[in-house]
């Protein structure tokens, strides 16, 4: 059922304006409301947390057919299950109800921040630090080409936290 709607959906509301949306760079706020709308943000996130509490597969079909859509618009839909992943498995209550929900319902949008000038895709060499402090963390270090920087409402970063553990030192946040 997920698959057709998500299919429906790409060939009706992106497939019509993606040569529009990729010559303007334009954020697509109204197909990002209508894709949570549908129940496509969130697909493996427990119902219990907003989200659609469904299988992997189930998540790769809609995937499948928003790219035929437009590949920009899966990868929003990609950005919100990763970081709704996240948060569902690692998060606080507190933060699952500040940031889960509201991503799930496209009431808040996230940024990924991994990538650095120095360490480029091998995550391994990043040079982000967060040292924890009495009021929590500070994190120190620059990052490039930050996914949906432009128009988060909140961003979720890598940084090492046990520089001498080597890549298994490093949390998100």
């Amino acid at each position: 059922m997920i698959r057709g709607t998500a299919r429906q959906f790409a060939d009706k509301e992106i497939r019509p304006i993606a040569t529009e949306l990729d010559e303007s760079e334009r954020f697509p706020a109204e197909l990002y409301a209508a894709m949570a709308k549908l129940g496509m943000f969130g697909i493996t996130v427990p119902d219990e947390l907003g989200g659609a509490g469904a299988d992997a597969v189930s998540y790769a079909y809609v995937m499948e057919e928003l790219s035929r859509g437009y590949a920009s618009i899966a990868d929003q839909c990609g950005l919100v299950e990763l970081v709704g992943t996240l948060l569902a498995t690692h998060g606080t209550p507190e933060q699952q109800q500040l940031y889960l929900r509201p991503l799930l319902a496209a009431k808040r949008r996230c940024a990924y921040a991994i990538t650095e000038a120095e360490a480029g895709s091998d995550v391994s060499g990043i040079k982000t630090t967060a040292m924890q402090t009495p009021d929590g963390w500070t994190l120190s270090g620059g990052k490039l080409w930050i996914h949906n920087a432009p128009v988060a409402d909140f961003a979720v970063v890598l940084a090492r936290t046990a520089p001498e553990l080597g890549k298994r030192g490093m949390s998100i946040f």
